[in-house]
């Protein structure tokens, strides 16, 4: 403790020196946290913490406790690593004869493996990174409020209004999650389906491809009601209507490296491509069932 430095001529203190706090009673302190349960520590977590730095700027410890007083702040939600220091705040709560607020400490987001903290060298990006990779807004929201948390149903879709009707601390578990981007991805695919299709022209303005810069409104609103369930991400759409605006080169190499076409004379390759064409011109009704059929059949 550093009550216990005394030096022989101690100066009076003044603007400029750090000011420490004198822990009132060394002692163990036991709280109730609202997701880890009842916890304590002993006197060991205790000392006398500097509350202003030299420079004159207050220190977190001191700061978050008197403004989270002045702004009526009735829960304190961090991460688990600021367990150790609840004593402390606990501590000046008591000198303050301020009531603690409800104090909840949340697990770490772990990296896809789920053997460590979630890191950049794991590739953790910015928000602002997921919003230009097409990452849509209430997929994040959805994605963020389930780790480590869920309603106790099979319910995977949320709005934002009902996970502010369903969320509760009390069924965020006390171990950490892993940040699954596949999960993410599948979300957003789910709710670029789930959005009205003119929500979702609107979100797609900036994405469209290089060959779709000179059609027109209508037009690409008609291939986005064609694409839009093939979409996992909205950065996904140039590459999804790339043909609606650009004459497609032929693959050959499809035909070349099948095992039963490669077999074939090109003029007998070509009888086949000729008959398929035609039968597609003939077919009245135009889904996936009915091509498929077809195409079986010949």
């Amino acid at each position: 403790l550093y009550r216990n430095h005394r030096p022989e001529n101690p100066p009076e203190w003044k603007l400029g020196m750090p000011l420490r706090f004198k822990t009132l009673e060394i002692k163990r302190y036991s709280w109730n946290d609202a997701v880890m349960g009842e916890l304590s520590a002993g006197p060991e977590a205790l000392d006398d913490f500097i509350l202003i730095k030299a420079d004159g700027l207050p220190t977190y410890n001191f700061a978050h406790i008197v403004d989270d007083f002045e702004m009526k702040v009735t829960h304190v939600i961090r991460g688990s690593e600021y367990v150790a220091s609840t004593p402390k705040y606990l501590s000046l709560y008591e000198a303050l004869e301020i009531k603690p607020p409800i104090l909840a400490h949340l697990p770490h987001i772990l990296a896809p493996e789920g053997n460590k903290k979630l890191g950049k060298r794991d590739g953790a990006k910015s928000v602002s990174e997921y919003r230009a990779d097409g990452i849509l807004p209430e997929a994040m929201l959805n994605f963020l409020a389930q780790l480590g948390w869920n309603d106790g149903t099979e319910q995977e879709i949320f709005t934002k209004e009902e996970l502010i009707e369903k969320f509760s601390l009390d069924r965020v578990q006390k171990s950490g999650a892993r940040f699954d981007e596949q999960r993410l991805l599948w979300l957003n695919g789910q709710w670029i389906r789930k959005i009205s299709l003119e929500d979702l022209f609107e979100r797609v303005q900036d994405f469209w491809g290089e060959n779709a810069k000179n059609a027109s409104e209508e037009y690409k609103r008609e291939v986005l009601g064609l694409v839009f369930d093939r979409l996992k991400t909205l950065k996904d759409l140039p590459l999804a209507s790339e043909y609606f605006f650009a004459e497609q080169q032929a693959d050959l190499e499809m035909i070349s490296k099948n095992k039963q076409l490669k077999k074939l004379e090109k003029s007998q390759v070509a009888e086949l491509l000729s008959l398929v064409i035609f039968e597609l011109e003939q077919l009245e009704e135009w889904n996936d069932d009915k091509i498929q059929e077809l195409l079986n059949r010949l």
